[in-house]
């Protein structure tokens, strides 16, 4: 896995292509790893993950409903992943799987403590 991360997104009706460029903190590049997360299921997760603000910070929740049909012969290993990102650095803080990802995000106070 590379320590950057660069995800492509194609418009189906307008045919644009937009590239957004990530970049793994050390924590995040190893809790991927240890948690079988590769860079294409953030990849994927960043793409059709619903986005949450809070704490500063964006929660990329890809919950069941949120993938694909395209991809649904993955939906075991992609669904309730989460990834932090630093929107202000474009910056991977970590990513994980939870049993209820939107009742996990939602708990969370708006501040970070």
């Amino acid at each position: 896995m590379q320590k950057t991360l660069t995800v492509v997104s194609k418009d189906e009706k307008t045919g644009w292509v937009e590239s957004f460029r990530f970049t793994h903190t050390s924590h995040s590049f190893t809790r991927s790893a240890q948690r079988g997360i590769d860079s294409s299921k953030l990849s994927i997760a960043l793409l059709y993950g619903q986005p949450f603000y809070k704490q500063g910070l964006i929660y990329y929740v890809l919950g069941e409903n949120n993938i694909p049909s395209k991809l649904m012969n993955n939906k075991e290993s992609l669904r309730n992943t989460i990834v932090i990102v630093d929107g202000k650095s474009d910056t991977i803080i970590t990513c994980y799987r939870a049993k209820d990802p939107f009742k996990h995000i939602k708990r969370k106070s708006s501040i970070l403590k």
